[in-house]
């Protein structure tokens, strides 16, 4: 006999709807999980009713009680039983609010499903109101109804948990593996609400209180301990699609923070790997992979983002996530760069320098080539060749330039060595460049125009950016069916004809060029247009290529995000050498 599971196939039900009962628990068990979703699902609800102190109560981990108890707006009398409904919410009116998500709670689901996996007593009273009311539901049954009188607000009490569902009480875990779970949730909603009292009690002990504090930062290291001592690297970025603010520890000074990150979005605590990923992007390579610690609050318009993916909405999508990743990663440069320059150190002897040129206070720069009678009679004359010149040492009086395999530039400062990418390094000043001279930027006009033949995509985005790209010097016009011409490129551009169809395929390809965002098409343009790896360069072409590279606001990361400079300090070169 063909059977289905364990059950004859004659036997099997057909379809119908499942009882009012049934279908409430299975919702329940999707939004409740355990204790700590209980507390999310109230802290919730008191900082949407405005509440100024928010105080936990929890037993057994929170397994046996779970009390939340603020001094919020509360809610009326007449409309306290329609609260612990499912769907009731007073958050959403039409279809068209769900994109324009506000608040903490807009599902109507949490009290309800609470409601009917535990015992829930409920009390609560408007501010302007003579008396409130209190509910005592069981199972989903309302069991006590009555009039009461009290402080303005609300407390929630949900006792015995999963009583009437022994297997998933079963799952739950012991109870100090609950209640670090509780205290956890209840950081997260601290670290966002730094001008909030939040104290979480149990039995005996007061395990967590947080007072009111004007600085987040403040919050955040009393919520942290172990980011005493430790300094912090700030990250503020605004866009008006995107707008990010925190902190990050570099990799070497985490420790056993980094499986504590915390990213926020709109308010919320969630979970977005991509966040994750910008942020070690940001970073560049760590030894052995170390994550950074990081604290980030994004906030974004409610239209961008969608809070509607899961119901204990731990989980968010950002509508343009590539503009998300490049936009954190270089936030994150940027802020990284700010640290670094702090404690970049320089030569201080300007004999040589040109006191007008910003980083000539910061890298010896020579005014010409170096003879070649400062080197050993012995020496061989600098050849002509590109081919790697073979030497065995220079005087330590050299200050120069020197290129290896026409890919990098070594500089010697006063605590080492730094080297230099020279393809990322024109990146970065080209971009700069481009930017912040936007609709005067300087040009060269080619004196052979060049045509390049697109595709049908390509050209509807080139007809789209056509007004963008002139302000940042790089003008074409239609010259036919699917094709354009281009005249002028920006100045000190090295682009070729492939380089230019490589672009406009690039330029169509990317969301944020569309979107009309500069900043992407100038990194773009930057790439195609700097100078080439294999590419000889001059003394002069190398001394003017960094004085350009640290006049620049971020002269440490190309626009892509690789660094430009590696730096080497001499006790970097002496622990290599074995010297310490």
């Amino acid at each position: 006999m063909l059977t289905y599971g364990a059950r004859p196939l004659e036997s099997r039900m057909g379809i119908h709807l499942l009882p009012p009962r049934i279908a409430a628990k299975i919702a329940a068990g999707e939004v409740i999980i355990r204790p700590a979703s209980v507390l999310k699902e109230l802290l919730e609800n008191s900082l949407d009713a405005g509440a100024a102190m928010i105080e936990v109560y929890i037993e057994r981990g929170g397994k046996a009680l779970v009390r939340v108890t603020d001094n919020g707006e509360g809610i009326a009398a007449q409309e306290l039983q329609l609260a612990v409904q499912r769907f009731a919410t007073s958050k959403l009116t039409d279809a068209g609010d769900l994109e324009r998500i506000q608040g903490y709670g807009f599902r109507g689901e949490a009290l309800a499903s609470m409601a009917e996996v535990s015992e829930l007593v409920i009390e609560s009273q408007r501010p302007e109101a003579e008396s409130g009311m209190l509910l005592q539901i069981k199972a989903g049954k309302v069991t006590v109804r009555k009039e009461i009188v009290r402080t303005p607000g609300t407390t929630v009490s949900v006792r015995n948990l999963f009583f009437n569902l022994p297997a998933r009480r079963a799952f739950l875990r012991s109870d100090p593996y609950e209640r670090r779970l509780v205290l956890q949730k209840l950081r997260d909603y601290a670290l966002l609400h730094h001008k909030i009292h939040i104290e979480v009690t149990s039995q005996r002990e007061t395990l967590l209180s947080f007072q009111p504090v004007s600085d987040w930062i403040e919050r955040v290291r009393e919520v942290y301990p172990a980011l005493r001592g430790v300094e912090l690297i700030r990250v503020s970025e605004q866009h008006r699609l995107l707008k990010v603010e925190g902190f990050i520890v570099r990799p070497d000074q985490t420790g056993e923070l980094r499986r504590m990150q915390r990213t926020f979005f709109n308010c919320r605590p969630v979970l977005y790997r991509a966040v994750y990923r910008a942020i070690m992007e940001g970073f560049g390579p760590q030894p052995s992979n170390r994550p950074p610690f990081f604290v980030l609050k994004l906030t974004a318009p409610p239209e961008m983002l969608d809070a509607n993916i899961h119901p204990t909405k731990i989980e968010v999508r950002y509508r343009e996530e590539r503009f998300l990743f490049d936009f954190l990663a270089q936030a994150v440069r940027k802020a990284v760069h700010r640290e670094a320059v702090k404690t970049l150190k320089f030569p201080t002897r300007p004999s040589s320098l040109r006191t007008d040129e910003k980083i000539e206070r910061q890298i010896p720069i020579p005014t010409s080539p170096p003879s070649t009678r400062a080197y050993p009679s012995a020496m061989p004359k600098t050849p002509t060749s590109t081919a790697p010149l073979e030497v065995k040492g220079y005087p330590e009086t050299h200050t120069g330039f020197w290129q290896l395999q026409n890919l990098y530039i070594l500089a010697q400062t006063s605590s080492g060595l730094i080297i230099v990418d020279q393809h990322a390094a024109h990146e970065r000043i080209l971009y700069e460049e481009m930017l912040e001279r936007l609709g005067a930027s300087p040009r060269q006009r080619l004196l052979f125009p060049l045509i390049v033949n697109l595709t049908p995509e390509e050209f509807a985005t080139f007809e789209e950016i056509a007004d963008d790209l002139k302000g940042l010097g790089f003008e074409a016009k239609v010259f036919g069916p699917n094709q354009v011409i281009v005249e002028t490129l920006p100045a000190d551009s090295k682009i070729g004809p492939r380089d230019l169809r490589e672009l406009f395929r690039e330029f169509a390809e990317t969301s944020e060029v569309k979107l009309g965002n500069r900043d992407k098409m100038a990194a773009l343009i930057a790439c195609k247009a700097a100078i080439k790896a294999g590419s000889t360069l001059s003394q002069a072409e190398m001394e003017s290529l960094i004085n350009r590279l640290f006049r620049c606001k971020t002269p440490f990361f190309c626009p892509h995000g690789r660094p430009t400079v590696v730096k080497f300090t001499m006790d970097d070169l002496s622990k290599r050498f074995g010297r310490i």
